[in-house]
């Protein structure tokens, strides 16, 4: 194997590690979610980061089923519904 065979499995190692890694960001931040109201800072900071990293670790499907629940939830308003909107572009 030369070295330019051996870097490209060390890019793909390491880009799967990171999208497994923002999986599990985005279940904490969806925990975090659940025990914050959507419009204290840290609710709204927990919805963003949860579909953020949803998004970041190629789980669109559980990106936008997190967006459809977090704009469903009572207390969620406009604006925090189009920035998590605006995260599945």
């Amino acid at each position: 194997m030369n070295e330019l065979d051996y870097l490209n499995k060390q890019v793909t190692s390491a880009i799967f590690n990171l999208e497994k890694t923002e999986r599990r960001l985005s279940r904490i931040e969806e925990r975090i979610a659940r025990l914050t109201l959507p419009f204290s800072v840290e609710g709204r900071i927990a919805r963003r980061g949860a579909v953020r990293a949803a998004v970041a670790g190629r789980d669109d499907e559980r990106a936008k089923e997190l967006v459809a629940r977090f704009i469903g939830e009572n207390g969620t308003d406009e604006e925090l519904g189009a920035e998590l909107k605006a995260l599945l572009l």
